[in-house]
């Protein structure tokens, strides 16, 4: 399992990382085929930012209705650790299991070294948690002649 997600965005979930930290950053990314086309930088409103985040739900609902609209899926959902690895925490994993938000990969961004972010990716399922492979070129489609 993969997920591309070009160098641009890749760009953009370190910024909002940064920009965000010292809480937690989240968001969406969306595309098709596990292929990213576009961040949507979502609004933490959990009460304790510092070592968690809640995606805001009107722009969850707001994100469904876009990507409906512009034949797009929510590929992945992406956070930031400020203070550790880039690996689910178990409240990461049971918030994915209780939500049923299963389907989504997850993509984690540590600050711990923060002019050295680390991207890792996650297929959180009900038995277990299994990294990805991220790549950050985008795809590079090479017909044959």
């Amino acid at each position: 399992m993969k997920i591309i997600i070009p160098r641009s965005i890749i760009s953009k979930l370190f910024e909002h990382s940064l920009l965000q930290d010292p809480n937690e950053c989240c968001g969406l990314l969306l595309g098709n085929n596990s292929e990213v086309v576009e961040i949507l930088e979502c609004k933490n409103i959990h009460d304790n930012p510092l070592t968690r985040y809640t995606i805001d739900p009107l722009q969850l609902l707001e994100a469904e209705n876009y990507c409906d609209e512009n034949n797009l899926k929510i590929l992945a959902i992406y956070h930031s650790h400020t203070h550790s690895q880039a690996f689910p925490s178990t409240t990461d994993i049971n918030n994915a299991i209780q939500s049923m938000w299963t389907d989504p990969f997850y993509i984690l961004i540590s600050l711990i070294e923060k002019t050295r972010p680390i991207i890792r990716g996650y297929k959180i399922g009900s038995d277990d948690v299994e990294e990805i492979i991220v790549e950050h070129d985008g795809p590079s489609y090479i017909s044959p002649t």
